[in-house]
């Protein structure tokens, strides 16, 4: 985690843990990643690397996040940012069961 937490300073991004009902989400004017304390620690790096895409990559793009073709959009490419940085970390080894189940994923272009 804490190769995240660099990434997260070295762009000026503030990390708060809160009890709150979604996972987390990014508010792009603060600079704050807004992240749920109550997840493992497992899945809370997988949150703060999806939210992290949407800081690096989508903060100009934030008017455009409820039309549903660009949110699907900006989702995916956070989705893949996540699966690609833990790939990488285990040095690209992966099992694709594993992937599909734990991203709820089916075999086509669309979640089950």
């Amino acid at each position: 985690m804490e190769d995240v937490e660099r990434i997260l300073h070295a762009n000026g991004i503030e990390l708060v843990l809160l009890d709150i009902e979604k996972e987390g989400y990014y508010l792009d004017k603060e600079k704050t990643m807004v992240v749920c304390k109550n997840l493992s620690d497992q899945k809370m790096k997988r949150v703060i690397l999806h939210e992290l895409k949407h800081a690096l990559d989508h903060s100009e793009l934030t008017p455009l996040y409820d039309r549903f073709t660009f949110h699907a959009k900006m989702e995916a490419e956070a989705n893949s940012y996540m699966v690609n940085y833990l790939i990488n970390e285990n040095d690209g080894y992966f099992n694709y069961s594993d992937v599909l189940k734990e991203f709820n994923l089916g075999l086509g272009w669309s979640p089950k």
